[in-house]
């Protein structure tokens, strides 16, 4: 193999890493790969492994503007049509008293942690069918992972 070779299977080798998978791997490498050992990391072990990564939190504080027309990020009261998320991490669910809350959400009986805050920004209505959040939800578990590694700060 020559160096010419050797460097650009590198780059593949280096970009692979960088897209997270081993589809830009020549065939000879990703071959070699040890196939992984467990499931992928969730949006919540994701955020609670990054949660101190400054570039991480910066991109959920931008993904926030979802939630900012209706939640304030600092504890006040009755300003805005949802509840305020500031100290939202393992304060149990529905329980402002400034707030409105659903039905629903009235009758639940958990804590707000990693794992609840995961399911419900993906869809709301998944954790607590009829909610009256009417946010549809984030797909993608990195943008979920990293506004929850934001919402760790408040």
């Amino acid at each position: 193999m020559n160096s010419t070779t050797r460097t650009i299977i590198a780059a593949g080798a280096v970009g692979a890493v960088l897209l997270g998978g081993t589809a830009a791997l020549p065939l000879t490498l990703a071959a070699q790969q040890a196939p992984p050992t467990q499931d992928p990391p969730s949006a919540r072990d994701t955020a609670q492994a990054a949660s101190a990564n400054p570039r991480l939190i910066a991109r959920g504080k931008r993904l926030y503007i979802f939630c900012q027309a209706c939640h304030a990020a600092e504890a006040v009261s009755g300003s805005k049509i949802g509840p305020n998320l500031a100290g939202i991490f393992n304060r149990q669910a529905a329980i402002l008293e400034d707030s409105v809350y659903s039905d629903a959400l009235k009758g639940q009986d958990f804590v707000w942690d990693e794992e609840k805050l995961d399911v419900w920004l993906q869809r709301p209505a998944n954790l607590v069918p009829g909610t009256s959040m009417v946010f549809a939800g984030l797909p993608r578990e990195e943008n979920r992972a990293a506004l929850i590694a934001y919402l760790k700060t408040l």
